[in-house]
């Protein structure tokens, strides 16, 4: 069987997926399977999957069972799909998550692999890379962070923060297995920032390569905060929290988190556990540790917990 399962949902991404199941097609590491599959595309691209999968064996595609075509599950249900799929058949060692409309590096899978040789594969662990920051049409325009990113962080911080995309990400099976091996993960939203929390919180191995290893498409038409002047970024900021998905969310990886690990971690974090899956509004809005690690991120984070949304 193949060494590494790459992962990779898709929705109506005709424009990019060639492009970018092209890139991971051409890996100087060879031995994976591809698995994809279609969230419930209206598009071409169901069309243009099986048309690469015919051409290569490496692309496995899934299809949900007596479905002609696929349901739309959702971003994180169907990550959640495709890697359970991947654990039942295959016996592969390691995963690799992959966004429909980035670009990989030829070399992104042999250096991820490289840095798990002398790792104890009995712990979970993750590695995550740098990447460039592009134009929709591959320009570089920066990179993500040469310092490893999560200098600092704490177990805390990434209930409220996420740290690396999905796409710069390896797992190892174990990792793999803790995740989404249970009736949970289908209900996380961030798969990225799902393992990361599992690996930081079960006391496993995080690692991180300062050389870029993908290219990362931020879109012209994204909607976005970074051209808004300093007040309106703050209403637009406090709107997409308050009225958005965050607070659900996260008191749903929450929750799953504490129904499935808190046996397993230490005091400390149980007891931050009970804060935040209480109802205790002044506990949280003045809980001791902090939970973000801007001052800006801190501040609206106890608006936040004072109004009790989270």
């Amino acid at each position: 069987m193949a060494t590494i399962s790459v992962l990779l949902s898709t929705c109506n991404g005709q424009k990019y997926i060639t492009e970018q199941i092209q890139s991971i097609l051409k890996q100087t590491f060879s031995d994976f399977v591809l698995y994809i599959r279609d969230d419930g595309s209206s598009d071409d691209t169901l069309n243009i999957i099986h048309n690469l999968a015919s051409t290569d064996s490496r692309i496995v595609i899934i299809n949900d069972v007596s479905e002609d075509t696929n349901k739309n599950l959702g971003f994180g249900e169907s990550f959640s799909f495709i890697a359970k799929y991947a654990l039942t058949h295959s016996d592969c060692s390691y995963f690799a998550f992959c966004d429909q409309d980035d670009y990989w590096e030829e070399d992104k899978l042999e250096v991820a692999l490289s840095y798990f040789e002398k790792a104890n594969l009995n712990t979970p662990i993750l590695f995550a890379s740098n990447y460039y920051i592009c134009d929709d049409v591959l320009n570089v325009t920066g990179t993500f962070n040469e310092a490893n990113p999560m200098t600092g962080v704490t177990f805390e911080n990434l209930f409220f923060e996420g740290v690396f995309p999905g796409f710069t990400m390896m797992i190892n099976r174990k990792l793999a297995e803790l995740s989404f091996d249970n009736n949970y993960s289908k209900d996380i939203y961030y798969h990225d920032k799902w393992v990361t929390l599992i690996a930081l919180g079960l006391n496993g191995q995080i690692m991180y390569s300062e050389k870029p290893l993908a290219k990362y498409r931020r879109h012209s038409d994204a909607v976005s905060s970074t051209n808004l002047g300093i007040i309106k970024k703050i209403k637009w900021r406090v709107d997409k929290v308050l009225n958005g998905d965050f607070c659900p969310r996260t008191r749903q990886m929450l929750k799953c988190f504490s129904e499935l690990f808190y046996s397993q971690v230490d005091t400390e974090t149980k007891r931050f556990l009970d804060v935040f899956n209480s109802k205790k509004i002044l506990k949280k809005t003045f809980y001791h540790k902090h939970l973000r690690r801007s001052f800006s991120g801190e501040v609206m984070l106890r608006l936040i917990l004072l109004l009790g949304k989270l």
